[in-house]
């Protein structure tokens, strides 16, 4: 949701949608875009004030980050926080001329071809998850307990 709102707004603009956003992942959003600045800056010698996000991919990550949670009676669980990961396309404003993509992975970014990845549980044709209708009535509910 975030990736559509900055999405084909200038840098600069994008990184003042992020401070002022009230959304948890904003912070991070923020924090990543500043640093894809800094190096289309430093990297690609591009012009700070031209700069426009053309294109936001975020995704399921691929690892997950792994903590022990200690029970009692000497047993133990594992918390698995998953991941996720962001992929920004800065493209620079030239008057009157369309950019052509750079290489082949924008090229299938912006045509919406990109592969599929190879990760256990990522579907692409998983169906969106929808919240259940308010208004219908539970008629009978099982209960708890069932002796």
């Amino acid at each position: 949701m975030l990736g559509n709102q900055i999405t084909n707004l200038s840098v600069t603009e994008a990184i003042r949608q992020m401070q002022v956003s009230p959304k948890k992942a904003a912070k991070r959003v923020k924090s990543a875009l500043v640093w894809a600045r800094k190096n289309a800056i430093f990297q690609k010698q591009m012009d700070p004030d031209e700069m426009l996000v053309k294109l936001v991919r975020v995704g399921k990550g691929t690892k997950f980050q792994k903590k022990l949670d200690i029970k009692g009676r000497g047993r133990f669980g594992v918390i698995r926080k998953p991941k996720a990961h962001m992929k920004f396309v800065v493209w620079e404003m030239q008057r009157g001329v369309v950019p052509e993509p750079r290489d082949v992975v924008e090229r299938a970014l912006l045509a919406g071809r990109l592969e599929k990845r190879k990760v256990k549980g990522f579907k692409l044709a998983r169906r969106v998850w929808m919240p259940l209708d308010e208004c219908k009535p539970v008629i009978n509910p099982k209960p708890y307990y069932n002796w």
